[in-house]
């Protein structure tokens, strides 16, 4: 069939439109509370541009394995939760479309949460070649985002096939999203890319500010109107990925 990023645009809006109310609630509890509460309670990770080289016994590669492993220790549950949380909100609002059945919200959030094993799995398994690649890259990094980008069109259609291709286990959901993405990769990675960057873009000033003024003016209540904006775009962007999911899905599944 021919497909189109504006089709998936216009489906995606057309969704937005109708249930904004239903998808805001969703991604407010899931994505935005979760994200505030990490940017106004967690420390960002320790500052790697300290280090000079790459050498394991260079001081400063010790001392910023040191900082990120004190990290991890202290903070690395909290932001594993946050990941979950928003995995959870964006599959969600893939369940209120897809799950069998006209699903009401409160069960689509039912079916979301007992599906979510199966797509953190399948995410672990998908997320394998991407680290492959990433250690192969290291030394080309630009090449790293088309790549997971490209990865991320082949996955796109995972969480949806796990919705409404029940019973249906991670490795199946991975191989049927790959099935119905042959042909289509670049044009979905594009529509992939162009939601994290939007994302990314409107995020970045907001993000930037709450750096400098944890460094150099700690005013805590103008640093909580700064993350609430940052916090609303990763919201934003959760519910605009699951929208593409959707309207991806309805466009090129069986009917």
């Amino acid at each position: 069939m021919t497909l189109r990023p504006a089709t998936i645009y216009a489906d995606a809006w057309a969704g937005w439109r109708r249930d904004w109310p239903v998808l805001t609630a969703i991604a407010g509890m899931f994505v935005f509370l979760p994200q505030l509460a990490l940017l106004l309670l967690v420390p960002d990770l320790p500052d790697m541009s300290t280090v000079t080289g790459t050498d394991p016994n260079d001081p400063t590669m010790q001392a910023y394995m040191t900082a990120l492993q004190a990290w991890v220790g202290h903070y690395g549950l909290i932001y594993l939760c946050v990941v979950l949380a928003a995995m959870y909100g964006q599959f969600a609002i893939v369940a209120v479309y897809l799950a069998p059945g006209r699903p009401t919200v409160g069960s689509a959030l039912g079916t979301a949460l007992r599906l979510l094993p199966r797509l953190v799995l399948a995410s672990i398994v998908w997320m394998l070649p991407l680290g492959l690649a990433g250690m192969i890259l290291i030394r080309l990094p630009f090449l790293i985002f088309p790549i997971f980008a490209l990865i991320l069109a082949r996955t796109l259609l995972v969480g949806p096939a796990i919705l409404a291709a029940r019973p249906i286990g991670a490795v199946a959901a991975i191989g049927r999203s790959f099935v119905l993405t042959r042909g289509h990769m670049l044009l979905l990675a594009s529509v992939v890319l162009s939601v994290v960057l939007a994302q990314y873009l409107a995020a970045l000033p907001f993000v930037a500010v709450d750096q400098w003024m944890a460094k150099h003016a700690p005013n805590p209540i103008a640093r909580a109107i700064v993350d609430t904006f940052a916090a609303g775009t990763a919201a934003l962007g959760a519910t605009a990925m699951a929208l593409v999911q959707v309207a991806a899905w309805r466009r090129l599944s069986p009917r």
